[in-house]
């Protein structure tokens, strides 16, 4: 004989199985929200990357506005989200972001007045060399950067722009300000590239975003 069924009890199960379901999916949907809110968090933020530690998030600060002439602090200034203040010196620091722009830190064997004036190539080099903090524009095989430096007379923030092969230790400055593209300094550069050095020569790519977009897509290193 059949053994006869509790249809209440079945029932019961059945809904105890169903909400056991519905409670563990609610569960991997709100920690799988929280892992993404807090990682859109940390994406928002501005971050400090010390040469030993972990990153830093917060309110990130580098320049000193509070003066009459404005310049760069000496110590980067960080502000986490719980309002905590912390100041590093700009040697035991990597990188950093403000406003969603990221600076990556060069020690170059260069001075300023050099870098600005006179020489189209500056070698990264640890040793007889100062430290910039360089804004990145774009990376890849050929990266492009925006070396800044305050002017003397009007105290404004001036920049150049420079270049960088994956492989070089060295970064190339791609223009000269007004007078816009090193034409012969750039020829002479991608020389491993003949449809953009024929480009160069030809005055047919006249801004540096172009010269670095070509290479990426055109050329092989």
């Amino acid at each position: 004989m059949f053994k006869k069924v509790d249809s209440h009890k079945v029932k019961h199960q059945y809904l105890s199985n169903v909400m056991k379901i519905i409670f563990t999916f609610n569960t991997i949907l709100l920690i799988s929200m929280q892992t993404a809110l807090v990682a859109q968090t940390s994406d928002a933020l501005d971050y400090l990357v010390p040469n030993f530690g972990d990153t830093l998030y917060g309110t990130v600060k580098h320049i000193n506005q509070k003066t009459v002439n404005p310049e760069f602090y000496k110590k980067i200034r960080i502000t986490d989200t719980n309002g905590k203040k912390k100041k590093l010196k700009r040697k035991d620091v990597s990188a950093f972001r403000i406003s969603a722009t990221n600076y990556e830190s060069f020690w170059l064997n260069q001075s300023s007045e050099k870098i600005v004036f006179l020489n189209p190539k500056y070698d990264i080099n640890s040793q007889n060399s100062e430290q910039y903090f360089l804004r990145v524009v774009s990376k890849g095989r050929l990266s492009h950067y925006h070396l800044e430096w305050w002017g003397q007379e009007e105290n404004t923030l001036s920049c150049m722009d420079v270049l960088k092969k994956d492989k070089d230790q060295f970064f190339m400055r791609a223009n000269q300000g007004l007078f816009g593209l090193k034409r012969k300094v750039l020829i002479k550069y991608f020389s491993n590239c003949p449809d953009l050095k024929e480009k160069i020569e030809e005055k047919r790519i006249s801004e540096v975003d172009q010269l670095v977009d070509f290479y990426n897509s055109n050329c092989i290193d």
